[in-house]
């Protein structure tokens, strides 16, 4: 199998998996474990804060020592969390399969990207990212009629489903992921991978675009918490005697065919030469995720509750690929994993920040108002991502054409 297919097949089939498991956990947690408000929020806190704290010594790893071995035990790990997560319905277990499954997606965010931007090479790089978007939006549509029909045999079902589908990716890249366009440099000490570290700091400090795209993702993740967290629990009074997981498996299915569109739709007008473009295209998302989540926060009426929320989703979901060409456009190979490791540090150093204030506002108040605090939170990514933007470079093949017009 083709590096491209297999990054595929791994994009769709993680997806699945996270879907199936994912799509109806927070009413699982809300209905069947009874976690409180701020409860719901704290588990995505300490979800956030275990990523904080792994996030940059699992990208040196992957940059120092091998992309394919950091991909493998993160799906492994996230497979054993879900289970650890869907089997045992307490607080204590929700907490401890949070903790196993944050390590492994730490393990895998950046370390894949990277795998692909080196094993399909930069010619199809920017097409690989957009099509990978595709196939995991593809994914969560299968997933969610998955979610939504194991939930009605056993609310935890679609978790442990999810977690033995993860752990069975794992196994499958364990025989047919190969390494063959990159290789680690010949270090063996921790003070080389603090080397990784200081230089990839080192970059981001020199650049302002990936200065501002670092203090974008710090401020989207202090949106994003609230949003996650509560937005599910925010719905559930407008549903009456409506069943639970059809509802929001129905809007899930919808956010997700929505997504698939708008990401074919970026994927025709973006690319990775032309890095300006990206960045609006992202600080016009953000603006729009904003203006989403403070309105959904006081939406009184079913249909602009739903067509909010919705909205946020779509947009949310369909910016993570473009994010991932801006970054590679910005990166050199070498330490490519790293940054995008300090970037989803950041991401979740926010998350860690914005996440209980949100949580403690929906406690006090009401969930709603969480919501729209945790929209303010985003208004500076715009900004900075359009800051990053007017400071990326001309596109190359404007730069490269220059020289041909000098005497």
């Amino acid at each position: 199998m083709s590096s491209y297919r297999l990054y595929l097949l791994v994009c769709g089939v993680g997806s699945f998996a996270s879907t199936t498991a994912f799509t109806l956990n927070l009413v699982y947690q809300a209905t069947v474990v009874g976690l409180s408000p701020l409860q719901l929020v704290l588990v995505g806190t300490l979800m956030e804060a275990v990523c904080f704290v792994a996030q940059v010594p699992t990208g040196v790893i992957a940059d120092r020592y091998s992309r394919r071995l950091s991909v493998i035990v993160g799906y492994l790990l996230m497979g054993a969390g879900l289970i650890v997560w869907g089997l045992f319905p307490v607080y204590a277990a929700i907490l401890a399969g949070t903790v196993i499954w944050s390590i492994g997606v730490v393990c895998v965010d950046g370390a894949e990207e990277a795998w692909a931007a080196d094993e399909i090479g930069p010619d199809r790089v920017t097409k690989a990212f957009v099509r990978g978007g595709q196939a995991q939006q593809a994914g969560s549509l299968f997933g969610i009629v998955a979610a939504v029909g194991l939930t009605a045999i056993a609310p935890a079902l679609p978790i442990v489903a999810g977690g033995v589908i993860t752990l069975g990716l794992g196994v499958l890249l364990v025989v047919v992921m190969t390494e063959d366009n990159w290789r680690p440099a010949p270090v063996g000490s921790w003070r080389s991978m603090h080397r990784q570290v200081v230089d990839g700091v080192r970059t981001v400090r020199h650049s302002t675009v990936l200065a501002a795209i670092l203090g974008a993702a710090l401020f989207a993740g202090m949106s994003s918490e609230g949003f996650d967290r509560l937005s599910q629990p925010f719905l559930l009074p407008f549903l009456g005697g409506h069943p639970v997981e059809l509802v929001f498996g129905g809007l899930a299915m919808i956010a997700a065919l929505g997504s698939i569109v708008v990401t074919g739709l970026a994927g025709r007008w973006i690319d990775a030469v032309r890095p300006q473009r990206v960045g609006r295209v992202l600080a016009v998302v953000q603006a729009l995720t904003a203006l989403g989540m403070i309105g959904l926060g006081g939406a009184g009426h079913w249909w602009v509750a739903v067509g909010l929320y919705l909205g946020v989703r779509l947009i949310r979901d369909s910016a993570q690929p473009v994010l991932n060409v801006w970054l590679v456009s910005a990166t050199a190979p070498g330490s490519r994993a790293t940054i995008f490791s300090i970037v989803s540090q950041a991401d979740a150093l926010g998350q860690v920040a914005g996440g209980p204030p949100a949580g403690f506002v929906a406690q006090r108040r009401t969930i709603g108002a969480g919501i729209s605090v945790a929209g303010l939170f985003v208004l500076p990514a715009v900004a900075l991502f359009a800051l990053a933007a007017k400071r990326s470079p001309a596109p190359r093949a404007e730069v490269v054409a220059e020289p041909a017009t000098t005497p």
